[in-house]
């Protein structure tokens, strides 16, 4: 006995599950996006809080931090504390304001307006800064995976912070 499957239904077939394929994988993607924007708000929310106990909880173990005003590559969540709560401290008056924010189902780009007046100076920082307000812009990216940042990349305006700060006038 001989079986056959006509042509016409194998095609049938094959673009039905095609179909599916692409309604499921178009449903996480979907998913995927809406977590991904839900963890850059409570991100954010998280930063004008200060709240660096917190502020872990969205890093991966092995997450990579990097900045061009860093020295390095910082490594793990607990450098994100260290790093944020620099910020907290010579800044307590800080806060993020959300600018823009470009999301895909892997990454984020949030844009965000920084303000706030140094009150403590960090090492080696001029005291004729202390007290001078500052506001400047950030660009933060972000690589998710299983809604956690496993990778972030910080970048802000320095020349406008110096310039803020005094910086320029003092270095003529």
């Amino acid at each position: 006995m001989k079986f056959s499957i006509p042509l016409p239904f194998l095609r049938s077939l094959l673009l039905a599950t095609l179909v599916l394929l692409l309604l499921n994988s178009s449903t996480a993607n979907a998913q995927n996006l809406a977590a991904n924007r839900r963890l850059v708000m409570d991100w954010l929310k998280t930063l004008n809080q200060h709240d660096t106990n917190r502020l872990v909880h969205f890093y991966d173990e092995q997450v990579k931090l990097e900045s061009p005003n860093w020295e390095g590559v910082l490594t793990g969540p607990a450098e994100a504390k260290t790093v944020y709560s620099r910020y907290f401290t010579s800044t307590p008056d800080l806060k993020n304001e959300l600018t823009n924010v470009v999301l895909t189902d892997t990454c984020a780009v949030v844009e965000y307006t920084s303000s706030g007046t140094l009150l403590k100076n960090e090492t080696g920082v001029p005291e004729y800064m202390r007290g001078k307000k500052y506001t400047i812009k950030n660009c933060t990216r972000m690589d998710i995976r299983n809604g956690k940042i496993i990778h972030q990349v910080n970048y802000f305006d320095q020349v406008a912070f110096l310039r803020q700060m005094g910086f320029f006038d003092h270095h003529n």
